[in-house]
């Protein structure tokens, strides 16, 4: 046991005096130039194996923009800023009452409420005495 604890601790030892002598203090990095770096592109191209000037119109540029984004026209606000909700709301309503406890939140599911339109009758097509709702 003396044994593992003096060599643990030897190599602890040269461990941290290894990570003193690593701080190089007269190291100068603010002589860095940033535009000594080369940087190489490689020039590849991609064979797609079919020719994409069949596809394209004539005089096709792809560098050439098309489309101006400047031209586009934005459709202001139709809505009246001036509409009233409380008619629509319950009484006491408050959107930014907090809730005290989980029976307090109403949930109210939209898609249960609203049938779904299939363009067909469905009944020919179900069994007599078809419920979707029942657990069997």
């Amino acid at each position: 046991m003396n044994i593992k604890a003096i060599f643990l601790g030897l190599i602890t030892g040269l461990l941290f005096v290894n990570g003193m002598f690593a701080i190089d203090l007269h190291r100068n990095d603010d002589n860095f130039d940033i535009n000594s770096i080369v940087y190489i592109e490689e020039d590849t191209e991609v064979e797609l194996g079919f020719d994409t000037s069949d596809y394209l119109p004539e005089g096709f540029n792809a560098y050439e923009f098309y489309f101006d984004v400047a031209g586009l026209s934005f459709m202001e606000d139709e809505y009246d800023n001036d509409f009233n909700t409380k008619p629509y709301l319950p009484i006491g309503f408050d959107a930014y009452a907090y809730p005290t406890d989980v029976q307090s939140i109403n949930y109210y599911n939209v898609v249960e409420d609203t049938p779904v339109e299939v363009g067909f009758d469905t009944e020919q097509y179900l069994p007599e005495n078809f419920n979707a709702f029942s657990k069997k």
